[in-house]
């Protein structure tokens, strides 16, 4: 995995891409803090609505250990964002703590892996029938 982050097109509508996204973090071990959400179109636009929601993910045992006096705790936190597409489409990108400091990740090993599951789980996961 790059350091920079990955992106993801999830054949599904927000609402169920928000709750795979939530369950493939919570299970491989994050803490999920809300960061912002809301809807991008234009007032009083006719079109669908584009909602968006970025969320902090953590890995619980990092924080816990960590000192924020010697490392600030954002370098812990992956940022998440989900956007809503057109075709009840999702747009899924993942930002990696290292993203901006790539030397730190031999330091604390094992978090590129565990996005890189996360991935893995989203673009597994099956849509219900609706029916």
């Amino acid at each position: 995995m790059n350091f920079a982050g990955r992106r993801l097109i999830l054949d599904r509508g927000f609402d169920r891409a928000m709750e795979a996204v939530l369950d493939a973090f919570l299970r491989e071990g994050f803490s999920i803090s809300p960061v912002s959400a809301g809807d991008l179109r234009c007032d009083g636009s006719p079109e669908q609505p584009r909602r968006y929601a970025l969320i902090d993910a953590a890995l619980s045992e990092l924080l816990s250990h960590s000192n924020a006096a010697i490392v600030p705790l954002a370098l812990f936190r992956c940022r998440v964002s989900v956007f809503e597409l057109s075709g009840s489409c999702t747009l899924v990108t993942v930002e990696s703590p290292f993203a901006h400091y790539p030397a730190l990740a031999r330091l604390v090993p094992g978090i590129p892996e565990r996005i890189q599951y996360v991935m893995r789980a989203l673009r597994a996961t099956r849509i219900p029938n609706a029916a």
